[in-house]
């Protein structure tokens, strides 16, 4: 964003230093905190930049008061939502990098709604950077930031990688790159592309099947053209050259992918590897037929008891539809 700006004034660079500090650091409000900068360089800014790129449009609260989520509206008029979790003591924005999705995948509202624009890299910054400011006005902080909200990231690589790199980089929001999780639905190449980025980010896979035929059955945008054992074939080589672990989000779907096989068959596709299943109940909206499960229990002892290390995800915002797999707005399906 202020690249091509400073370039255009020859700005010197304890000015962006400035700017960065007070913009991302400090979450100023709007440019006219800028008061180390030169009114005069201030206003010049405020003529070209505009302070957010996302236009806020309403906030729904859930009823415990651990759920906020936001409405955005792009320049192009779709529009976005992004939810501020609150769970046990750490703050975690959940951002958006679409408006709506392409992959489709049959249980997910998001899906529904089909692909109405790919966010640019300043529109994912935008995200972080609201919830930001209004948790400074409490004297609290941001502590995690999951890409986990609208779109399939690697579906929009160039502009994930670069908010990302603006995550991490120390003069910018410098966070810590394991307090960052990308979660995608694993299309190949393009997560070959960036796992050698090498980012360090925490890398989760939507799985959500244990075998290929019902894979292709949820999630068929996805899974008939990256199938599991290419997908595996990836992550193999990533956590053999990095140690690090990948997480499986497996959304339990009642009567579809919760039986008692479906779990064995899980813990036989992930034995050995170094992994971690995240058990996810289904967030069940009214344009879909699907309903939770209710196994979620019987089917975390079993991969446990199978040796896969297992947690169950407490699903925040149902009330608000800011849960997993209920983001959808303006869908007309929805």
């Amino acid at each position: 964003m202020i690249e091509e700006f400073a370039k255009k004034y020859s700005i010197e660079k304890y000015r962006i230093d400035q700017f960065n500090q007070k913009y991302y650091k400090e979450y100023l409000s709007s440019w006219d905190e800028l008061t180390t900068w030169p009114k005069d360089l201030r206003e010049k800014l405020k003529k070209e930049i505009a302070f957010s790129k996302l236009i806020h449009q309403e906030s729904n609260i859930s009823k415990n008061r651990k759920t906020e989520k936001v409405l955005f509206k792009t320049e192009k008029g779709n529009f976005v939502e992004s939810v501020l979790m609150k769970v046990k003591g750490r703050n975690t924005v959940c951002v958006s990098c679409m408006s709506g999705c392409p992959v489709g995948c049959i249980f997910c509202a998001t899906g529904q709604m089909g692909l109405n624009e790919s966010l640019d890299s300043q529109q994912i910054i935008d995200q972080i950077l609201y919830f930001g400011r209004k948790l400074r006005t409490k004297n609290e902080k941001i502590s995690n930031i999951v890409y986990m909200g609208m779109g399939e990231p690697l579906l929009n690589l160039e502009s994930v990688s670069y908010s990302i790199e603006t995550i991490l980089d120390k003069d910018r929001l410098a966070f810590g790159k394991r307090r960052a999780t990308l979660s995608t639905s694993g299309y190949v190449q393009n997560l070959k592309t960036f796992l050698d980025k090498n980012y360090g980010v925490k890398i989760a896979i939507s799985l959500h099947a244990p075998n290929q035929k019902l894979r292709d059955m949820l999630m068929p945008k996805v899974s008939k053209s990256n199938t599991l054992k290419d997908l595996f074939k990836v992550l193999d080589e990533y956590t053999q050259n990095s140690n690090k672990r990948i997480t499986y989000e497996y959304v339990l779907l009642k009567g579809v992918n919760d039986s008692v096989g479906n779990a064995i068959e899980l813990a036989n596709l992930l034995k050995g590897r170094l992994a971690l299943v995240n058990l996810i109940n289904y967030n069940e909206v009214g344009c879909l037929p699907f309903k939770k499960s209710d196994n979620i229990k019987t089917f975390q002892m079993i991969l446990l008891n199978n040796g896969i290390n297992c947690t169950i995800r407490k699903s925040q915002g149902g009330d608000i539809k800011g849960a997993c797999g209920q983001l959808a707005v303006d869908s007309n399906k929805c």
